[in-house]
C-alpha cells in the first residue's frame, strides 16, 4: 500500500514538473513547432495516473 502511494506521488509530481517545464520548440519542415501542446498532453495523462494509484 505505501508502495503504490509513493509510485502515485512520484508520477504526480512528474506531471507537475512537466506541465511547468518550459522548453522551446524547434524549426520543422513546416516551421516553428512548438511543444507546449505536447507538455500539456503528457503531464495532464501523468497527473491522472498518478491520482489513480494514489486512489487505488
Amino acid at each position: 500500500m505505501k508502495r503504490n502511494k509513493l509510485v502515485g506521488i512520484t508520477i504526480l509530481l512528474t506531471g507537475v514538473f512537466i506541465l511547468l517545464y518550459k522548453s522551446d520548440g524547434f524549426y520543422g519542415y513546416g516551421g516553428y513547432v512548438d511543444k507546449s501542446w505536447e507538455n500539456i498532453i503528457i503531464s495532464s495523462i501523468l497527473i491522472v495516473l498518478g491520482f489513480v494509484i494514489i486512489k487505488r
